[in-house]
């Protein structure tokens, strides 16, 4: 018997391709994409496993302060961390050369979903008793909460606001960041015809002036945009705790729980999809271990 899947989410929907006869469970009351932020996949691992076809892009990057684009420094990269995650730590602003990436179809979310739809179980909060396997990507500190154990850590954590807009014309692929403390976008993309604009506020003024202007700059923008939808994430980003504990929790969830911890937010690392695909692949090993196997891998 293959493993219950909790979360109906990426991640979840991935792990569903590589466990065709997981039941999923999601404790939304129906089908809603709550990743509305930049994404992007470093290899085409995850077009593999869901068979469906990714565009290999060149992505060029740049950090727009002071009303002209700067070099990574150590003050724009502090004054970017503390925007996005409240606190000092590496970002990616700091790596700018040009990369190649891979680029989902818009609509993956709804064709994962389509694939698996059969197997969802909305409104569904999954007991984690220990009785069956199950495959989590829920966050971290929730499973622990449902599972009725400590948090020996504070799980810091930032929501954040995602609002997309179609570039009529456009068919380019750019990431520009914000350290400016003067308003709420931090990051900006533009993914074909796509612009998917970041903020570290769940309500962002649509009438704010100073971020619009500064977009229109730094990407030179000519004409109109067109607002296409809006969502807020609670878990936007998140800050990494120490690595022994995160292990210790993740493995006694795995050897008491029978719960195997997927993704981002489950696994509580900054990670992309890309490890999703790996991950996978270790837990399927890890389901046929034995007791002493997991303990051993654990270590």
């Amino acid at each position: 018997m293959e493993p219950d899947i909790v979360g109906a989410g990426l991640a979840g929907l991935i792990a569903a391709q590589a466990f065709p006869r997981s039941p999923i469970f999601e404790q939304m009351p129906e089908p809603a994409e709550m990743h509305k932020a930049l994404l992007r996949f470093r290899t085409d691992k995850v077009a593999q496993l869901v068979g469906i076809e990714f565009k290999p892009v060149t992505v060029h990057k740049g950090i727009w302060m002071d009303g002209g684009y700067q070099a990574p420094n150590i003050q724009l990269a502090n004054l970017y961390s503390r925007k996005v995650i409240g606190s000092l730590l590496d970002r990616s602003i700091w790596r700018l050369d040009p990369v190649t990436r891979w680029v989902a179809p818009l609509d993956l979310y709804e064709r994962l979903l389509t694939a698996a739809q059969e197997r969802v179980h909305w409104a569904a909060s999954y007991l984690y008793e220990g009785q069956r396997t199950a495959i989590s990507t829920a966050p971290l500190p929730v499973v622990l909460t449902a599972c009725g154990l400590d948090h020996p850590v504070e799980f810091k954590h930032a929501a954040i606001s995602v609002a997309r807009f179609t570039v009529p014309g456009a068919d380019v692929y750019q990431t520009v960041y914000f350290p400016s403390e003067s308003h709420s976008l931090y990051r900006a993309s533009i993914t074909g015809n796509t612009l998917i604009c970041e903020f570290n506020s769940k309500h962002y003024a649509d009438d704010d002036e100073l971020w619009q202007m500064e977009l229109s700059h730094a990407f030179a923008l000519d004409g109109d945009i067109i607002q296409t939808d809006a969502i807020s994430q609670r878990y936007g980003k998140i800050a990494p705790i120490d690595e022994n504990i995160r292990k210790n929790l993740i493995s006694h969830l795995t050897l008491e729980y029978n719960i195997f911890s997927l993704g981002r937010f489950a696994t509580w690392r900054n990670i992309l999809l890309d490890d999703v695909v790996h991950d996978i692949a270790v837990i399927k090993q890890l389901l046929t271990a034995s007791q002493y196997d997991r303990r051993i891998a654990a270590l």
